[in-house]
């Protein structure tokens, strides 16, 4: 009977680790919450984000509103280097600075856009097993490569 015991109390010293360990994985998940939703906070109270729609930026400047979407486009992609944009934040981006449109599908239109001109070779894109697309300028020497060759 005393074995029993014994590993009686190996299991419930096991189960007390356990518990232990899975008490310090949910005060981390805890502690990263709140450093999330505080964040949030700030930002809508700062006025990044709309606080009805918070996937809708507030537009912090009209930097776009007097280009075309592939210009626009290409300056975002330009001011993030090195960094590979997907299309949404490309989109986003078009309407934090200020684009205007009048379309119904924005968000389907600049897919259109980055897709035509990534076949023009005006924007290159790479993409990591079934993930999506991310799109970022070719490097100067690419560039001087296609000058060169047309």
């Amino acid at each position: 009977m005393g074995e029993n015991m014994t590993d009686l109390s190996l299991l419930a010293k096991r189960y007390q680790e356990q518990m232990q360990s899975l008490q310090t994985q949910i005060d981390e998940v805890k502690r990263k919450f709140t450093v999330v939703s505080e964040t949030i906070e700030l930002l809508q109270r700062e006025g990044v984000f709309d606080k009805e729609n918070p996937e809708t930026p507030i537009v912090v400047s009209d930097r776009y509103s007097d280009k075309s979407v592939p210009e626009a486009i290409e300056d975002i992609l330009r001011l993030n280097q090195p960094n590979k944009l997907p299309a949404a934040t490309i989109h986003l981006e078009l309407l934090k600075y200020g684009f205007k449109s009048e379309s119904k599908n924005f968000k389907g239109d600049v897919h259109s856009i980055l897709n035509r001109m990534e076949k023009s070779g005006k924007i290159l894109s790479a993409k990591r097993g079934k993930g999506k697309k991310k799109y970022f300028l070719p490097k100067k020497e690419e560039e001087k490569k296609d000058v060169v060759s047309t």
